[in-house]
């Protein structure tokens, strides 16, 4: 899509760079089409997480190798080796099953969190327009994410016990990989009992691995689920209180978290963020004291606004990798007071999302305003 250009005068231009502001207009319109379709989804309750949004989960199908078959040589050896390929038959059908519920479980957790993402976005996209205080309606929603949470922790517990299993057959296969090893010194063997164990030996030892593949993911999973639990119990908190005010408002606007060091301009987001990339429309830097951004703002917002009238702005708080979290919060101040800012000139509250990162770029807070 061709970007439209606005650019100021000689004079405005001066006026932001002295007050320790830049103005970009060449990155006006970012092409951002997921931005408006999936606020539209959500008006129409057919919002679906993307995957960002999702809990991170293993993906792998645990598919244990065929087992080969062999004659009972009638010798002691041959006897063992029977008995050996059945209980490694035996272990093969327990990993099978195992198998099976852990893509259950899996499915499980995603269809929950979609659900849990499609109230959450939902009861935000009230929030940002307004609501009364205490509305019934949105505390309502609200018992639906944590009946979500709840399903979420049922699965977690699903997932421990699926790993005591998976961690008592692996000392099982480990156990049998010794015994058809040993099998090699027993006396009164054939050449084809020990060509039997060396095909059995190979099945086994991949069975072995396969085995702690799968435990080991598991294990994954249930650590990657309970910190989605935290994240998720937590941001039912932040909603709880926003609810009953009845909108976001300056001091309890959500700030959608990025990742934790960007070394450039260009940064990847979560889509649920809503968090904008490219060139920014404007950015004021906090580098010293009373920085006079408040024109330069000004002028930025009116001739968005005037360029595209539907102009959806993304208000960042950026702190410098390195500093400390009194920086972050500092950077989060200053975005909200430029989020209220823009608010009393006539910006939609709607219109307005708040992020923050950290960018090894920056010396100092910042606040950078995308469009969409």
């Amino acid at each position: 899509m061709k970007k439209t250009a606005i650019r100021l005068s000689l004079t405005a231009v001066t006026a932001i760079f002295m007050s320790g502001c830049s103005f970009t207009s060449d990155a006006l319109f970012p092409s951002l089409f997921g931005s408006d379709e999936q606020e539209e989804m959500i008006s129409n309750g057919d919002f679906k997480a993307t995957g960002a949004a999702l809990p991170e989960l293993g993906s792998t199908n645990f598919e244990p190798v065929e087992i080969s078959e062999g004659n009972n040589t009638g010798t002691f050896v041959g006897q063992k080796v029977v008995s050996f390929r059945n209980e490694l038959t035996q272990l093969q059908e327990s990993i099978r099953a195992y198998n099976e519920e852990l893509q259950k479980v899996r499915s499980s957790v995603i269809n929950n969190a979609m659900q849990y993402h499609k109230t959450i976005g939902t009861i935000e996209a009230k929030l940002q327009v307004g609501t009364t205080p205490g509305n019934p309606q949105m505390f309502t929603l609200l018992q639906s994410a944590q009946n979500n949470i709840q399903t979420m922790n049922g699965n977690t517990i699903a997932l421990e016990r699926l790993s005591a299993k998976v961690n008592s057959d692996t000392a099982m296969t480990t156990y049998l990989l010794d015994s058809i090893r040993a099998a090699y010194s027993v006396s009164g063997a054939v050449d084809e009992d020990h060509r039997q164990l060396r095909i059995l030996e190979n099945e086994t030892n991949q069975t072995s691995i396969l085995i702690n593949s799968l435990l080991g993911e598991v294990n994954s999973d249930i650590s990657r689920q309970r910190q989605y639990i935290e994240s998720a119990k937590n941001n039912i908190v932040d909603l709880s209180e926003a609810i009953k005010v009845g909108s976001y408002g300056v001091s309890n606007v959500p700030f959608s978290a990025v990742s934790n060091t960007v070394r450039s301009n260009a940064y990847s987001a979560p889509r649920s963020a809503g968090v904008a990339s490219g060139k920014p429309l404007f950015t004021a830097k906090f580098n010293k004291n009373n920085v006079n951004y408040h024109e330069g703002l000004r002028q930025a917002v009116q001739q968005a606004q005037a360029a595209k009238p539907s102009v959806r702005f993304e208000v960042v708080a950026v702190s410098p990798a390195s500093g400390s979290q009194a920086s972050k919060k500092n950077a989060q101040t200053h975005a909200g007071n430029i989020f209220q800012e823009m608010v009393e000139m006539g910006v939609g509250a709607d219109r307005i999302s708040l992020s923050a990162k950290t960018s090894g770029d920056a010396n100092s807070t910042e606040v950078q305003i995308f469009v969409r």
